[in-house]
């Protein structure tokens, strides 16, 4: 089963890979953190340019690509190939931290040559995902996030989360959601993982 565990930044989606990796046995994927834009000095996310967060998606994207391809009698993703779109778009759209009365409009309104690259970018990442998994797990904002300062901001969460929905609901993806404590989700997963054992 090759599934994808999607969901907005700080969602459960590592805590809950590492544990059904533990349960099932099943290998997972990753892309490789989104820094370095330029491979020379180290620089933060939040200081990358347009053009870097463009070349960050692109990398990220390759990398997930490779990553799951050396399992193909299936995987746990954390995250999915439109996992960097979704970000790049929201951030470009409204910024990290937008405040709680921007409107979800405004991630599909915002315009300009970097907006058009990364909506290329994500036609080919949808296409790709719909290929590449048997279904998407969907973990919902349930919590705040508890670092000490904020990388993004609660709203920006929230539209992250409502962009990959819309776009796999556009799409006809088969979506399921997983909803409460760690080992509720879990226990939710494990039969979706190992559908033969279910």
């Amino acid at each position: 089963m090759r599934l994808a565990v999607v969901g907005a930044y700080g969602a459960g989606k590592t805590t809950l890979i590492t544990a059904a990796g533990r349960a099932t046995a099943l290998p997972s994927a990753h892309g490789s953190p989104m820094r370095d834009p330029t491979r020379g000095a180290a620089k933060s996310l939040e200081e990358t340019t347009e053009a870097e967060l463009v070349q960050l998606v692109v990398r990220r994207y390759a990398e997930r690509l490779l990553a799951e391809a050396r399992h193909p009698r299936g995987f746990l993703s954390d995250g999915s190939l439109l996992h960097e779109w979704v970000y790049a778009t929201v951030r470009l759209a409204v910024g990290l931290h937008p405040a709680d009365h921007v409107p979800y409009e405004a991630v599909g309104s915002s315009s300009g040559p970097y907006q058009d690259v990364l909506s290329h970018i994500g036609h080919e990442a949808l296409h790709q995902a719909m290929c590449g998994y048997d279904a998407f797990v969907h973990l919902p904002v349930e919590f705040p996030l508890n670092d000490a300062v904020a990388p993004v901001s609660e709203r920006f969460r929230a539209l992250s989360d409502r962009l990959l929905l819309d776009t796999l609901d556009g799409a006809g993806a088969i979506v399921h959601t997983l909803t409460g404590t760690p080992d509720e989700r879990l226990a939710a997963l494990i039969p979706l993982a190992l559908p033969q054992h279910h």
